[in-house]
């Protein structure tokens, strides 16, 4: 259990009960208004808790990690940690506005001539989570301590995004200044922005002039931390000053039982409609299951993706939000297609939160995942990149205020899951790799750019990256190789031959006889009418195609194999490909790389191409005519050799290779064997080649039950599996 003990909510909590545990008192008790964006102005003060050796201790767990236990371990010693600062915030009368990664938000909102008072409540507050959790030393050897920044004054709450999915931001000045106080404050340390001191009761406070006009610190130089650095002194009660505040704080707590009022709300069918459009989906799932939320949290590989908006400077605070607006809407449609989720927004103005180190910047960021339970596909890091470009281009061209748009993209393993108390915690994703994110934008700004895990499982052509110099980071001792993505650019290239699985010699392909059968025949057709012939294997993921073309690949290449006679076939070519869906982008992809294979110039450096090529044609083609071959590498098959093309996720097809495949079908005996997923809408060149008389539509099941216990005994290397244990 990733998040402990501590994070175990009640089994008989109605749902909209641990719908608000997700979510701050803002939301949970706010009118609203209709549409968006929706902005709404109050006063308040402000506590931002900021972790400190969280990220060093991330980056030594990355380093010496042996699994996913180590892992589970860091999270587990961040939430318990956290979960204790939660509830003493809450004790306060605190609003949690957010956990993000390892920075805490809180506010609590009153009347302008309340500020003064809840100051002091907060300042004590600060004091008090300093005194008890300052410092906590963990076995790893890598302390993790506090820094606090506090501000008070005019607090503007946006809510931005559509009747699906909704976002909470507070932006402003006051905003700004817990962020700069937050990043003057060193460990141990409380730190005032200016405006907080100028509203405060200043006789109470022994404090440091940090910078004029900026920021003081709490305390003195000569002496550590303490409560003794709020001079309070007779007559002064501070129960009695506790007990004004709570007429200040309308949603506190009324049991001694729990910290929220928020969990003991009525049942409201409105209201749980409201807080949905809140939580992402994949949680909304797991909660509708009734899933128990110390089971929700879990370590997994998911893509990360963050965008950073620099905007310029506006005093229009309405124009800023509907700036936000468009681009939430556009972000989080493009980046669900692709299938992943906007996470979390968040602004920073001179400094950032501090788990994205970004302090030059000024504007909005965009979290989003890719990966997450149910979201999970193949093609991941592919749609997270073609995803980023996408968003990259539509900043520059339609957000006029846009000043620099910046895009980072990590792929790794992360915790994803539960972080805080009971009372009120979040969903969120931990790991090196979510840091990362940060230092990238901040290394490589004005790009989208990648990680080199990313780059690689992407499996998109190389030619749409450009290698980054190294640069240091912050945090990062061992850098790894970044790349800028470029986008889909039209260039004549080719891949290389492979398929998608290599056939296992120790485990015989179960339940296809008849999947076989309807390839034996067509080989037989082909050898002796001269005929093209085609098999086309359909079928669902996971349901063994590309695993079947592996035995095809094998069987076609044996010789005198099921039946056929050694005298009839002396040799046999199998051009094998396996296609992705980005391919399907560049015109004649396919048959580019077929060819380059029947050539076999796919495996010999540029620069001898030329020569590999006209070894090839010699004899068979006038020199002269050689250049005809610049462009597209085909040839008329050689009678003599029969040639069978394997082409795996043939849906990713371009439709120029799909006409031309129909026109070389009816014309020269070859054999065409294809694996097709049925989810997808095939092109009318593709239509067209389905119903060519000489190809075949072989449907594929799934496996019997039989079969999937034996496949499994073999991946176990077991005999048997205990009948409990059965589906």
């Amino acid at each position: 259990m990733a998040t402990g003990d501590r994070l175990v909510a009640p089994p008989l909590w109605p749902l909209e009960a641990r719908l608000a545990a997700l979510l701050p008192d803002l939301l949970v008790f706010r009118k609203p208004r209709g549409s968006e964006p929706e902005l709404a102005t109050a006063q308040g003060v402000l506590l931002g808790v900021h972790v400190t050796g969280f990220t060093a201790l991330m980056d030594r767990f990355s380093l010496s990690c042996k699994s996913e236990h180590d892992m589970d371990k860091l999270a587990h010693i961040f939430s318990y940690y956290i979960s204790d600062i939660v509830e003493h915030v809450l004790c306060f009368g605190g609003d949690i506005l957010n956990i993000t990664g390892n920075v805490l938000l809180a506010l609590w909102t009153v009347e302008q001539n309340q500020l003064s008072d809840i100051i002091t409540l907060v300042a004590k507050c600060s004091l008090e989570i300093q005194e008890k959790f300052g410092i906590y030393h963990t076995r790893e050897g890598q302390d993790l301590q506090l820094k606090i920044g506090l501000s008070a004054g005019r607090i503007s709450q946006v809510i931005v995004g559509d009747e699906q999915r909704q976002y909470l931001l507070v932006i402003g000045r006051d905003v700004d200044g817990v962020q700069l106080a937050q990043r003057l404050a060193q460990a141990n340390e409380i730190v005032l922005s200016w405006n907080c001191w100028k509203l405060c009761e200043q006789y109470m406070f022994e404090v440091e002039i940090m910078r004029e006009d900026e920021a003081v610190k709490v305390g003195a130089c000569s002496h550590p931390l303490n409560l003794r650095d709020m001079r309070i002194s007779d007559p002064f009660d501070f129960d009695e000053h506790f007990d004004k505040c709570l007429d200040y704080l309308p949603h506190y707590r009324t049991s001694a039982d729990i910290l929220r009022t928020a969990l003991e709300l009525d049942p409201d069918s409105a209201l749980e409609q409201t807080l949905r459009k809140h939580i992402m989906k994949s949680l909304l799932k797991k909660i509708d299951e009734g899933q128990p939320m110390e089971y929700i949290s879990e370590f997994r590989t998911v893509t990360t993706v963050l965008v950073s908006l620099e905007l310029h400077k506006t005093e229009w605070m309405l124009h800023l939000c509907h700036l936000i607006q468009e681009a939430a809407l556009y972000i989080s449609t493009v980046i669900e297609k692709g299938g992943g989720q906007l996470s979390r927004i968040f602004m920073f103005d001179k400094v950032s939160t501090k788990e994205f180190d970004t302090s030059a910047l000024k504007g909005c960021m965009f979290l989003c995942v890719f990966g997450l339970p149910g979201d999970k596909k193949p093609d991941e890091c592919a749609h997270a990149l073609e995803s980023s470009f996408s968003i990259f281009s539509f900043c520059w061209e339609n957000l006029a205020e846009t000043k620099l748009v910046s895009i980072s993209i990590t792929n790794g393993p992360v915790f994803c899951g539960m972080v805080g108390a009971i009372a009120r915690h979040e969903y969120t994703v931990i790991g090196p790799k979510v840091s990362l994110l940060a230092r990238m934008i901040t290394a490589y700004p004005g790009l989208v750019s990648c990680d080199e895990v990313t780059y690689l499982r992407s499996m998109l052509p190389a030619y749409n990256f450009k290698k980054l110099p190294e640069k240091m980071m912050k945090n990062i001792s061992n850098p790894e190789k970044m790349y800028e993505y470029l986008g889909h650019r039209r260039c004549i290239m080719f891949g290389k031959r492979h398929l998608a699985r290599e056939r296992n010699q120790n485990h015989p392909l179960l339940d296809r006889e008849k999947e076989l059968e309807a390839f034996q025949m067509a080989q037989q057709r082909c050898l002796h009418l001269k005929k093209g012939q085609a098999v086309l294997y359909e079928g669902g993921k996971g349901y063994g195609k590309s695993q079947l073309l592996a035995e095809i690949n094998f069987l076609a290449q044996k010789e005198g194999h099921r039946g056929l006679p050694v005298t009839t076939v002396t040799f046999i070519r199998v051009l094998p490909l396996k296609l992705k869906e980005a391919d399907s982008k560049q015109c004649f992809y396919a048959i580019q790389t077929l060819m380059a294979i029947f050539f076999e110039i796919d495996t010999c450096p540029a620069c001898y191409r030329q020569e590999c090529l006209f070894k090839q044609l010699h004899g068979m083609v006038e020199e002269p005519l050689h250049c005809l071959f610049n462009d597209l590498f085909f040839v008329k098959a050689v009678r003599e050799t029969p040639l069978i093309f394997l082409i795996d996720e043939a849906q990713y097809m371009d439709a120029a290779s799909w006409e031309f495949l129909g026109t070389l079908l009816s014309s020269v005996p070859i054999i065409m064997v294809m694996t097709l997923t049925p989810t997808f809408t095939l092109c009318g060149w593709a239509q067209h080649f389905l119903q060519s008389p000489q190809a075949i539509l072989v449907p594929i099941s799934k496996l019997a039950e039989t079969s999937l216990l034996r496949m499994a005994c073999w991946e176990l290397g077991v005999v048997s599996i205990p009948q409990e244990l059965q589906m």
